[in-house]
């Protein structure tokens, strides 16, 4: 991994996000640009909105340098470079899906008090969520970066299950403990129950010391079902991958999202296969 893309807002959230990366950039020795996108027209930072384009862009330079300068941590160590600010003008879910093609992993906050998906992560991360052209990290507000040592999949039995492991593992590095295949029955009655099940694909993924296991959770409704289980196993991590969108489409889709608003202070990983 060699590119890490943080968008910021100035927010405490973000700020928390951003410090996020930088560990992630340490560990991995990859580099960290911060970006802001703006649209001035919409912009209500923007106090006069007759204020002239340049002004108004130099204002916008300022803070994002302020941003970087008071949330660029002091670790002894430093990623490959510092981070580099980027000032676009555009709308924010837009532009960072646009420039998610140049790097290897997005990471965002998240709105609200750490609820999962939609409600939580908001309009621009959900859509970053879904249409990025790279893996997007998505970090509760009050989230600190740890070792991902307990690894959360939620699993759809892609033959692509492999290829995941090895991309999740150029993003975490070698400290996972375990990596737990979660498979969710939502056609049941059952509200929560989990049953181990035989997973024979660990030889399959180069290592000896990461241990594999799988679980299949009956559960009505999907995110329940992963978030009541990463919960159960305290895990440090939530992954979802998919061969196609249809998947993440039904987990954002609002009429799913709306049945019940979820507590997590897990960072969740989207990963698409068909990029």
């Amino acid at each position: 991994m060699r590119k890490i893309l943080v968008p910021t807002d100035f927010s405490a959230i973000a700020a928390n996000a951003f410090q996020f990366a930088q560990v992630v950039a340490e560990r991995q020795n990859a580099e960290v640009d911060t970006m802001h996108a703006y649209h001035p027209s919409f912009d209500y930072s923007n106090p006069y909105l007759d204020m002239p384009a340049a002004e108004f862009d130099s204002i916008k330079r300022e803070l994002l340098d302020q941003f970087i300068e008071g949330n660029t941590r002091d670790s002894g160590s430093s990623v490959a470079t510092l981070p580099k600010p980027i000032l676009n003008i555009g709308f924010a879910s837009e532009e960072i899906v646009r420039m998610s093609k140049g790097y290897d992993l997005i990471i965002m906050g998240t709105t609200g008090e750490g609820n999962f998906l939609e409600k939580a992560f908001g309009s621009v991360s959900t859509h970053v969520a879904r249409f990025a052209h790279c893996p997007v990290l998505l970090v509760p507000g009050n989230c600190k970066c740890g070792n991902f040592e307990e690894v959360v999949y939620a699993s759809n039995y892609q033959a692509a299950d492999e290829a995941m492991v090895k991309k999740l593992l150029t993003i975490t590095g070698p400290e996972i403990n375990n990596i737990h295949f979660v498979h969710i029955d939502n056609e049941t009655k059952s509200p929560y129950h989990v049953e181990e099940v035989l997973y024979e694909q660990a030889q399959l993924y180069g290592t000896s010391t990461i241990g594999f296991n799988s679980v299949e959770i009956e559960c009505p409704n999907v995110q329940e079902g992963i978030v009541q289980y990463a919960s159960d196993i305290r895990a440090d991590l939530i992954v979802m991958g998919t061969m196609h969108r249809n998947f993440l489409e039904r987990l954002f889709h609002k009429s799913v999202t709306q049945q019940v608003v979820f507590h997590t202070t897990v960072p969740l990983l989207v990963m698409h296969y068909d990029d």
